[in-house]
């Protein structure tokens, strides 16, 4: 959901990313200090010193939320986790780790790190000014960044998830209760409420005449509600699955195509007639590749019978490959992290089936119901 990103610096093997929502926020934050909140504070100052005291204090903002993303991500490489990237975006950071921590202890330090390292920033920044109060300039930006530092660390903490509060609340039932399923799903439930209320308020604030800044508040609340639905739908998925096998969800004896067949003939017989997202490619007795309607589409009207399936086919690739035999949870988040809807199944060199999302959704969507009381 965060789109395009552009890789900046790696830090402690870390990609740091900066998506290109960041820069339209960092202009309007800018603009925003230099015009209104850095004059109100200090009057009298030239213009350009408010320019580059706003300019700074971006800087430092980007730089303390790079920090608040590290220390989440250095903890959590310490328990033996991996970490792909940083991605700082239009609502702040995230730092992309790669499945769920194995305890909740480590859940626990990963989720108080962050804030932690946001407490110490913004007592550094808050000291640094008094130090500095004689170089007034210098003195108004650091207290800003302080002051910035500990609403984002007291921000954080609210117990909703997926905010860091959020997280602690989840490692904390998890550790009492025993239960990571039960944990996350409380703890979703109070970050999607949380999310409500902010948008709640977003929406207030449009009414009552309080500017477009409160269309801030229910963009953050629909982004928390967003990733407290996916965390929960996430850890249904981890508990339906486990150790459970592809075998077990795909669609056997799957409809194929020839590879001689007409680009007409797999319009008329084959899209028309079946509610398949592609159809595997055969030719010889073996899978060659795949074909849908994307395909088709790039090929004009009056070329469909002259030309074969062959020639428009995507072919085969480990990506688009499982095994009957590989685990359904990491199909699963294979598919969610490539984008891949469906994926053919292949033992040795045989096609014995298919694997959809939209099936493994729904066998988890049917086992939250029979899991759910009236």
């Amino acid at each position: 959901m965060i789109g395009a990103s552009i890789t900046l610096i790696e830090v402690f093997g870390i990609k740091i990313r900066v998506n290109i929502s960041w820069a339209f926020i960092a202009i309007l934050l800018a603009w925003g200090l230099a015009e209104g909140y850095f004059p109100t504070i200090n009057e009298k100052l030239p213009e350009a010193t408010y320019w580059w005291m706003s300019i700074v204090a971006v800087l430092g903002l980007f730089a303390s939320i790079l920090l608040h993303e590290l220390a989440h991500s250095l903890v959590a490489r310490a328990y033996g986790m991996e970490i792909t990237g940083i991605t700082l975006w239009l609502l702040g950071g995230i730092a992309e780790l790669k499945g769920e921590p194995p305890s909740p202890k480590v859940e626990l330090l990963m989720a108080i790190a962050g804030p932690a390292m946001s407490v110490f920033l913004g007592t550094f920044f808050w000291l640094s000014a008094g130090v500095l109060q004689d170089f007034v300039s210098v003195a108004t930006v650091l207290s800003y960044l302080g002051m910035l530092n500990l609403i984002l660390a007291a921000f954080n903490m609210v117990p909703a998830f997926p905010l860091d509060g959020g997280r602690v609340a989840r490692a904390i039932i998890w550790m009492h209760t025993g239960d990571y399923l039960a944990a996350t799903k409380t703890a979703a439930r109070m970050g999607s409420l949380f999310g409500l209320g902010l948008i709640a308020f977003g929406f207030l604030g449009l009414v009552t005449g309080a500017g477009l800044a409160s269309l801030w508040w229910v963009v953050l609340g629909m982004f928390v509600r967003f990733a407290a639905d996916s965390s929960n739908l996430q850890a249904q998925t981890k508990n339906v699955l486990a150790q459970k096998t592809v075998r077990e969800f795909m669609t056997p004896k799957p409809i194929t195509v020839s590879a001689e067949t007409s680009v007409a003939d797999l319009v008329e017989n084959y899209i028309y007639h079946y509610d398949f997202e592609f159809f595997p490619v055969m030719d010889g007795g073996r899978v060659a590749g795949s074909v849908s309607l994307q395909e088709v589409r790039t090929l004009p009207l009056d070329r469909h019978k002259q030309v074969r399936v062959r020639e428009i086919m995507k072919p085969i690739s480990a990506n688009t490959l499982v095994s009957p035999r590989d685990l359904a949870a990491n199909v699963m988040t294979r598919m969610q992290e490539t984008g891949a809807s469906l994926l053919m199944v292949m033992d040795r060199d045989d096609l014995v089936g298919v694997i959809a999302t939209k099936d493994l959704l729904r066998i988890i969507a049917i086992q939250s119901a029979l899991e759910r009381p009236e």
